[in-house]
C-alpha cells in the first residue's frame, strides 16, 4: 500500500503531548485501508464485520444487522463503507492521510484521500475514539455519508424495521 502522510515533517514536529497517540492512530488508519491494497483473492470480512468499530458504532451495526432484510439489499449492504465502492484495483490503490486533529482526550479526526483505480479518488473524514488503548473508528463523514455513517446506520435500521 502506498501511504503518504502530508506533510510528514510537520506531523513529526507537531507540538503537544500526543506523539505516541499520533503514531498509533496513523497505524490504525493504515490498517483500515490495508485490504484495498491486497489481492482480490485475499478474503476480508465485510467492513461491518471487522473489529475496527467503537463500542457505540458496533452496537448500532449489531442492531442494523438484526433487521437487515435477507431477501434484498438495503442502503448499507450494497457496498463497502470505507471505500464507498463495490470494486477497486489493489494495484492502483493509494492512500493519503492528513495529520490527525485531536479534540477532547481520546478523540481524533483524520482526513483521508484514496485512489481506488487510476484517476478515481475518494475522500473521507474519519472520527476515532481511543477505547481500551486502541483507536476505534467511531464515525465517518464522506460523500456517501454526508450526515455521518452512524446517522446512516440509524436511518437504515429504522427503514429496515418498517419493511
Amino acid at each position: 500500500m502506498v501511504l503518504t502522510i502530508l506533510p510528514a515533517l510537520l506531523l513529526a514536529a507537531q507540538p503537544g503531548p500526543f506523539p505516541l497517540e499520533q503514531a498509533a492512530l496513523l497505524q490504525a488508519v493504515e490498517g483500515l485501508f490495508e485490504p484495498y491494497s491486497s489481492p482480490a483473492t485475499a478474503r476480508t470480512p465485510a467492513v461491518w464485520q471487522r473489529p475496527i468499530w467503537s463500542r457505540e458504532t458496533a452496537q448500532l451495526i449489531a442492531a442494523w444487522r438484526r433487521v437487515t432484510p435477507s431477501d434484498e439489499v438495503d442502503d448499507l449492504s450494497d457496498g463497502d463503507w470505507l471505500c464507498q465502492c463495490q470494486d477497486w484495483d489493489e494495484h492502483a490503490f493509494k492512500l493519503t492521510v492528513r495529520p490527525p486533529r485531536f479534540g477532547a482526550p481520546g478523540h481524533a479526526a483524520v482526513d483521508v484521500r484514496f485512489q481506488l483505480s487510476p484517476g478515481e479518488w475518494r475522500s473521507a473524514r474519519l472520527l476515532f475514539n481511543l477505547e481500551g488503548g486502541a483507536w476505534k473508528l467511531d464515525d465517518m463523514l464522506a460523500p456517501d455519508f454526508a450526515s455521518g455513517l452512524k446517522a446512516t446506520i440509524r436511518r437504515t435500521t429504522a427503514d429496515d424495521r418498517q419493511r
